[in-house]
């Protein structure tokens, strides 16, 4: 069994011939060990091949890349900055009370098979026998980044909710046509459903199911209209809400911070869910991988994965992303022990 075959086995919550291993970077992490100099990439080619070095050289089963939307030959200086423009909130001038979201065009985005060279580009380096998956933030997250602060945007939660809740609609209509994008244009085959203020420590779950459950709906039902897997990126606690993420519809989830990070082992995530969604998790990256000696961390991952892989539908990775200065040894671990206790019989 292949890579590819692997993960993919896995996300339709089947047992592959091994647990598969595939890890979020963060992207100082990248730019720090997968390139020759330690400096930031000029180019999304050079950005690319250092997200390529690393998941070949840590052997990961799968890649999400980090900008899968790029143009041959596009800076990387000019992505930041347009990236900074574009995120909604950005203007200081975005005030809730003085918007009208719901008359806003909804234009769907029109995209083209080369607005995604940065994927092929990938699938080129890492092969066809590789995972290779893509991100979209959902509706709600981007509703939030619209504000300058957070505070307000959370404040406006209550005191709007229907304004809010059209900000929201706006934000999801983009965010479905850009996860679409990237399976059929990009030739992609997952999408991280990345909603990072959703846990109870910014709303609770009956603002959840308000505003969130809907939102990234939406997002799960598209991706799986056009033949992608989907999967919940939501880092914190969120032990009140694991079954809410069920009812979204999505294939798995990510993170299931473990504490002092959230409040989630694996084997409870395992218990609750684990039957309708496939799990990607949960090593501490910090505590475990970066602080931990070399007995803490074999230790952790083998019973990592002992909690994770019974019945498949299972990717051992970390909780979040690895963290920047997690030595790369730390990181090859992971394969070399699943290797060892990661077999299916």
């Amino acid at each position: 069994m292949n890579s590819r075959e692997r993960v993919n086995a896995a996300m339709r919550h089947e047992q592959p011939d091994r647990v598969p291993v595939w890890c979020l970077l963060s992207l100082e992490h990248i730019v720090t060990f997968g390139t020759e100099d330690g400096a930031i990439p000029d180019t999304i080619e050079e950005l690319v091949t250092a997200e390529c070095n690393l998941a070949k050289r840590y052997r990961f089963d799968g890649t999400i890349i980090y900008a899968p939307g790029q143009s041959r030959g596009a800076r990387i200086d000019a992505w930041v900055k347009e990236s900074i423009d574009d995120v909604p909130g950005g203007d200081s001038s975005h005030v809730l009370e003085q918007a009208d979201p719901e008359s806003w065009e909804r234009e769907e985005p029109r995209y083209q098979a080369d607005d995604f060279y940065s994927s092929h580009l990938t699938r080129e380096i890492m092969g066809e026998d590789h995972h290779v998956g893509g991100w979209a933030a959902d509706g709600f997250s981007l509703a939030l980044q619209w504000f300058p602060r957070l505070e307000d945007a959370l404040i406006a939660t209550a005191k709007d909710p229907g304004r809010f809740q059209a900000l929201v609609d706006y934000f999801d209509a983009q965010s479905v046509a850009w996860a679409k994008a990237q399976i059929q244009l990009g030739r992609l085959e997952s999408i991280q459903i990345s909603s990072p203020y959703a846990g109870s420590s910014f709303i609770s779950p009956k603002m959840y199911r308000s505003f969130v459950l809907p939102s990234v709906g939406k997002l799960a039902q598209a991706i799986g209209s056009v033949g992608g897997f989907s999967y919940l990126h939501t880092c914190g606690f969120i032990s009140d809400r694991l079954e809410i993420f069920v009812e979204t519809g999505v294939d798995g989830i990510e993170c299931m911070d473990p504490p002092p990070l959230g409040d989630v082992t694996l084997a409870e995530a395992k218990k609750r869910v684990g039957r309708q969604l496939f799990l990607k998790g949960n090593i501490d990256s910090v505590n475990v991988l970066l602080r931990g000696d070399d007995e803490t961390v074999d230790e952790t991952v083998r019973q990592t994965i002992q909690a994770g892989m019974p019945g498949g539908g299972y990717i051992l990775s970390t909780a979040c992303s690895v963290a920047p200065r997690v030595p790369p040894e730390r990181v090859q671990r992971l394969w070399e022990l699943v290797e060892q206790y990661g077999e299916y019989g």
